[in-house]
């Protein structure tokens, strides 16, 4: 069981690495035990990643019921928490970084929840119709590329790795999350 403290500490530590404060690797519990209870974090970013995902599907496209769409979003959720930190693990010891694994899956989880919060209210606004495309349109690659940079630095600094290799590794999540969203999409039959 994840104690508050892990919780806020992660949580913290995750939000100083998304201001580029590599000081904020100092708030996780690189253990096992740790490592393990980072992964409350999806627990955590649940709730945003299916409301992106409905904000973002129309359903007047998709050509199952809302129940299919949600558990192969379920599904997928679950296949994208574990696929990236899984290639980590290969990853880490081919680059032999095998000592900053758990530091940096750690760091990697917590901070999903900040940049899950921090991608949210522009998904809704641009679901919403609140502003004019040619205002979303930029304002969501913007944060795109920002979330992208974020991870950027968390490889970095807790890899400790240089600046190409962790392009490579953000590229790899990329691909990871575009892979699994292509087959869900094929999946729901949307084009």
């Amino acid at each position: 069981m994840i104690e508050l403290r892990e919780i806020l500490y992660g949580l913290y530590g995750a939000y100083r690495l998304c201001r580029f404060d590599s000081q904020g690797l100092a708030y996780f519990n690189a253990t096992l035990a740790g490592f393990w209870r980072s992964f409350f974090a999806a627990v955590l970013v649940a709730p945003a990643y299916f409301l992106i995902v409905f904000l973002d599907l129309d359903l007047s496209t998709v050509e199952a019921s809302a129940t299919r769409v949600f558990l192969l979003e379920s599904a997928a959720y679950v296949v994208l928490v574990f696929a990236y930190p899984l290639a980590m693990y290969y990853i880490c010891e081919a680059i032999d970084r095998q000592q900053q694994y758990f530091l940096y899956i750690v760091a990697y989880n917590w901070a999903s929840v900040v940049l899950a919060a921090f991608q949210l209210p522009v998904d809704a606004i641009s679901a919403g119709e609140l502003l004019p495309k040619a205002v979303t349109n930029p304002l969501e690659l913007a944060v795109r590329i920002v979330i992208l940079v974020m991870l950027w630095f968390i490889a970095r600094s807790a890899l400790g790795i240089a600046r190409l290799a962790a392009a490579g590794l953000v590229t790899l999540d990329f691909v990871l999350n575009l892979i699994v969203s292509s087959i869900v999409d094929a999946r729901l039959g949307i084009a």
